[in-house]
């Protein structure tokens, strides 16, 4: 499958990193005047739901912490996967080695040890600090929270007056389970890469910021295409868009990231912020317009 990113502009994607940090600084008061909190409170069951999936949030995540400064006897990394395909391409490049002059060997030898180290990191002798997969749970368990106030922004920037009904609350799910599944699988295989880059270069050091950046990317993602969605945007068509949004995407990440960290608070005010922040950006940057540019 070829890649195509020719949509995407660097210098348009850096330059929207400071206007996504200004909607965010000005997202409070926006909030305030409009007073968005009001409704979402009536429903009860709602609100002791997303207290619940916050407190268990932050009890795992503190968990975790700990565990990562504090090791025991054994860890676990957070995604157990098979290495069976790791353990295939070692096998193929031990072959390929018994087949070649001597001298041609220490490329092969090279690839061998750089795959063996990404394997010792999968299986547990390296738990990254900023894995992805529990956040991306948070946000699949508040999704209706996230949707819900995605929705009433942009009815009051619109001026429209949507009403959700259940069956969009229930798209609106199973399509961020979709999402979030998508970039699980993204975020583990960019692990796996720059797991073992950085163990060819010498730049370990580096690993945990380089995924805390890409986990960042995929969490703003999820605002951004709750945005979309309204629109009748494709997952497809979203991730093209948002990929030249990259900037403001990965901002949003990063704040949900940092601010998540907060005990119990932080878990419910991210995705009531960052819902609506990505809301007044998405309608200030009309990304809505972009499907236009895709189907030219």
């Amino acid at each position: 499958m070829k890649l195509d990113f020719s949509h995407v502009d660097i210098s348009k994607g850096l330059a929207q990193i400071p206007q996504a940090f200004k909607v965010l600084i000005d997202t409070p008061n926006f909030i305030k005047k409009h007073q968005l909190w009001k409704g979402f409170l009536d429903h009860s069951w709602v609100l002791l739901f997303s207290i619940i999936i916050a407190s268990a949030f932050t009890y795992t995540l503190y968990r975790d912490v700990h565990d990562y400064f504090i090791p025991g006897e054994s860890r676990d990394i957070e995604i157990n996967i098979s290495t069976d395909g790791i353990d295939k391409g070692i096998e193929e490049l031990e072959k390929a080695m018994e087949q070649i002059p001597e001298e041609g060997k220490a490329g092969l030898e090279a690839g061998k040890e750089s795959l063996e180290q990404g394997k010792e990191r999968i299986e547990g002798k390296h738990k990254p600090l900023f894995s992805g997969s529990l956040k991306f749970l948070l946000l699949v368990f508040l999704e209706v929270l996230i949707y819900h106030f995605a929705v009433k922004t942009n009815n009051i920037l619109k001026k429209t007056n949507k009403v959700l009904a259940f069956k969009e609350f229930s798209t609106a799910q199973i399509r961020m389970i979709k999402v979030m599944g998508r970039k699980w699988l993204a975020g583990l295989l960019m692990y796996i890469l720059i797991s073992i880059v950085c163990g060819i270069t010498g730049t370990d050091y580096l690993e945990d910021a380089i995924m805390f950046l890409v986990y960042g990317y995929y969490m703003g993602f999820a605002f951004l295409d709750n945005y979309l969605e309204q629109f009748h945007f494709t997952i497809k068509k979203s991730a093209t868009c948002i990929q030249s949004h990259f900037g403001a995407a990965t901002v949003f990440g990063l704040f949900t990231s940092i601010v998540m960290n907060v005990p119990v608070i932080g878990p419910l005010v991210v995705p009531f912020l960052c819902a609506i922040a990505a809301t007044r950006y998405g309608h200030q940057s009309q990304m809505e317009d972009f499907e236009k540019v895709i189907k030219q």
